[in-house]
C-alpha cells in the first residue's frame, strides 16, 4: 500500500488553515451554509467524487468510485457549532457572538475533508465505494436522522458506517484510540414537569397551594430514581436543569414547570424510569394539594457498536496508532450522540481519539467556552477514516460475521 504519511503531511497546512477557518466562522444546526461551501468547494477539486448537496438542508454525501464493486463504506463527521459565547482568546476565536466550536466539530470536518484529499491519491487501491457524510445538526436537532431519511445510506447502499469524536477528558490522553463493543454512548429523553396549584399572595400561604414547595419536593424525590429504584450496576442519570415559576417576591405563582435530561445506556432503564419519574411526580404533587403533568420528549438512542464493527476498527486502529494506543474495552458515557442512528440503520462503530497532552493534566472540556480542539491530532484522525476506507473491502467480510 501507498505509504499514508507523506500524503497527508502534504495537505496538513491546508487542513488546518480549513479548521481554523471553520472555528471562526461556527454555525448552528441546519444554518452550516458557508461550511457547506467550503467543503464542497474542496470536493469539487477531486474527480471521481459525486457530490450530493443540500441533504437534510446543509449536509453533504459525497462519494468516491461509486462504480466499483466492492461493499460500501461510509466516514462521518458533524458540521455543526453550539449556542456558547467563546472565550479562548484565540487568533481564530469565533467572529460570531453567542455562538462557537466548543465541541470540536470543526476539527472533525476538516479531518474528514483530509481524508477526502488523501483518499482521492490513493482511489486506485480502493476496492469499493467509500461515502463520505459530513452531516448538520448533530448537538440535538436530529441532523442524523434526517439525513439517513433523505437518502445518505443508499445509493450506494452502505455495508458499515464509521465515525469518530475527539475527547479531551483526562481519562484518555493524546494519541490514543477508545472504543468498545455493545452500548458506547447513552440514549436518552428530554422531560418537562409542570407543578399546577392555586396561587396567591405569599403571606397567606395558608389560602393557597405552594407550587414552589411542590416543585422542590419533586426535584429532591426524583434523585431517589437512581438511588434507590436502580441496579448499583445499571448506569442512569437524572438531572433536573431547569426550575421556572414565579414573576414576584410577594406572590405564590400558579404554575411551576421543571426540566431536564434521563440517560442510559439501557433503553428498557429508561423506559421504567420515565414511568417511575411520572409516578414520583403526580404522588408528591397530590400530597400538597397540587398536581403534576409530565411530558417526555425522546432524545438520541443509545450508541451501540457493532461487535465486528468495533473488531475492525479496533484492529485499524492498533495498525495506525501503535498497538499500545489501542483501548478496545473503553469505559461507555451517557453522554447521547446522534450517530445512534446510523447504527440502528447498519453496522457500525463510533470511535474516540484521546487529545489531551501528557504534560497538560485537565484541558478545558466539551461545551467548555474555553475549549478548543487539538489540531495535533489532525494526522493521526485523518489516518483512521483513510485506513478504515482503504482495508474495508479486503478485510470487512472477516469482522462482519463476528
Amino acid at each position: 500500500m501507498t505509504p499514508l504519511a507523506p500524503i497527508v503531511e502534504k495537505h496538513l497546512p491546508r487542513i488546518r488553515a480549513l479548521r481554523r477557518d471553520l472555528h471562526a466562522h461556527p454555525e448552528p444546526g441546519f444554518e452550516e451554509f458557508e461550511t457547506s461551501e467550503k467543503i464542497a468547494a474542496i470536493l469539487g477539486e477531486l474527480p471521481g467524487f459525486s457530490v450530493r448537496r443540500n441533504v437534510a438542508v446543509t449536509g453533504i454525501v459525497a462519494t468516491l468510485d461509486a462504480a466499483k464493486t466492492g461493499p460500501c463504506v461510509a466516514l462521518r463527521a458533524d458540521m455543526d457549532c453550539l449556542p456558547i459565547a467563546e472565550e479562548t482568546g484565540l487568533p481564530y476565536a469565533s467572529t460570531k457572538p453567542g455562538l462557537m466550536h466548543a465541541c470540536g466539530h470543526d476539527g472533525h470536518t476538516a479531518a474528514l475533508v483530509g481524508a477526502a484529499l488523501a483518499l482521492h491519491e490513493i482511489r486506485d487501491e480502493l476496492k469499493g465505494p467509500v461515502k463520505l457524510i459530513f452531516q448538520p445538526a448533530e448537538e440535538g436537532r436530529f441532523g442524523a436522522r434526517r439525513m439517513i431519511d433523505e437518502g445518505a445510506l443508499d445509493e450506494p447502499a452502505v455495508a458499515a458506517i464509521f465515525g469518530m469524536h475527539n475527547e479531551p477528558q483526562p481519562e484518555l490522553e493524546f494519541g490514543r484510540v477508545a472504543l468498545r463493543s455493545g452500548p458506547f454512548y447513552g440514549g436518552g429523553a428530554i422531560f418537562e414537569i409542570t407543578v399546577t396549584g392555586a396561587g396567591g399572595h405569599a403571606a397567606m400561604p395558608q389560602q393557597v397551594t405552594d407550587t414552589i414547595l411542590i416543585a422542590s419536593h419533586i426535584v429532591t424525590a426524583l434523585q431517589s430514581i437512581v438511588s434507590r429504584n436502580t441496579d448499583p450496576l445499571e448506569a442512569l442519570v437524572v438531572s433536573v436543569t431547569q426550575f421556572h415559576g414565579g414573576m414576584a417576591h410577594n406572590v405564590i405563582p400558579e404554575t411551576v414547570v421543571l426540566g431536564g435530561t434521563i440517560r442510559s445506556l439501557s433503553p428498557a432503564l429508561l423506559e421504567r424510569a420515565q414511568e417511575r419519574m411520572r409516578t414520583i411526580a403526580e404522588s408528591t404533587a397530590v400530597v400538597f394539594g397540587g398536581s403534576a403533568d409530565v411530558k417526555f420528549k425522546p432524545g438520541y438512542p443509545v450508541v451501540v457498536n457493532d461487535p465486528g464493527a468495533a473488531a475492525y476498527c479496533a484492529a485499524v486502529a492498533r495498525d495506525v496508532a501503535g498497538a499500545n494506543s489501542v483501548s478496545d474495552s473503553f469505559s461507555p458515557t451517557l453522554v447521547s450522540e446522534d450517530f445512534a442512528f446510523y447504527l440502528h440503520r447498519k453496522p457500525g462503530c463510533f470511535f474516540k481519539i484521546g487529545t489531551r497532552p501528557p504534560e497538560i493534566p485537565v484541558l478545558p472540556g466539551l461545551h467548555h467556552p474555553r475549549f478548543n480542539f487539538n489540531e495535533d491530532i489532525l494526522p493521526l484522525a485523518i489516518a483512521m477514516h483513510v485506513e478504515l476506507a482503504r482495508r474495508f473491502a479486503d478485510d470487512w467480510s472477516s469482522f462482519s460475521n463476528t
